[in-house]
């Protein structure tokens, strides 16, 4: 997935997420792969989806200067699947960090088009490549008119078409889970 820095970055220490300002959001990890722990509807018109830690990566730790994130949260072990921190974003979108490691994605006002998981092991791309990623992207363009309480709020602009969804170079696909689009989904559903 290629870099894009119109977006907001958030980390529980060992992760981070990308809330991107067309809409998206990126779960990335450089030491594991996500795994879809669990989706589901939490309102009328909203859904989310939870990414659990999924198989740990024989990688060596990224090198260089890595993005200083714009939200941090400390995750305390003990605390279990408690939530840590909450950010908003004035689209209806959340994300939840919880202590355990697992992040919950969802939107209080959309359904979720596509779950994007991939993982990389090889050196292809290049070594700070490596790890699993997730990419969120939600269908509509339906805003809220009340938002969630929250630890961070990130304002998304106008409406901006999200990118399409490719592989990288030595990427590969992990469908279990997966939330895909409608064979039959018009353009518009990726709004």
């Amino acid at each position: 997935m290629a870099p894009n820095s119109k977006r907001v970055v958030l980390s529980n220490g060992r992760d981070w997420i990308s809330i991107f300002l067309d809409g998206r959001v990126k779960v990335a990890s450089r030491k594991h792969l996500w795994e879809i722990a669990d989706t589901g509807r939490h309102t009328a018109l909203g859904q989310y989806v939870t990414l659990g830690v999924g198989r740990e990566l024989d990688v060596d730790p990224p090198s260089g200067a890595r993005k200083v994130p714009d939200f941090a949260v400390d995750l305390d072990p003990q605390g279990g699947q408690a939530t840590a921190a909450t950010v908003a974003a004035d689209n209806g979108t959340f994300v939840e960090l919880h202590h355990d490691g697992s992040i919950t994605v969802g939107n209080d006002g959309r359904d979720i088009a596509e779950t994007f998981n991939t993982g990389r092991e090889s050196l292809d791309g290049g070594p700070s490549g490596r790890g699993g990623a997730v990419m969120i992207t939600f269908a509509g363009t339906y805003r809220p008119s009340r938002l969630r309480e929250n630890n961070f709020l990130v304002k998304i602009p106008a409406r901006e078409r999200p990118a399409a969804n490719r592989l990288y170079p030595g990427e590969y696909i992990l469908d279990d889970g997966k939330i895909g689009p409608p064979a039959n989904a018009p353009e518009t559903w990726f709004r």
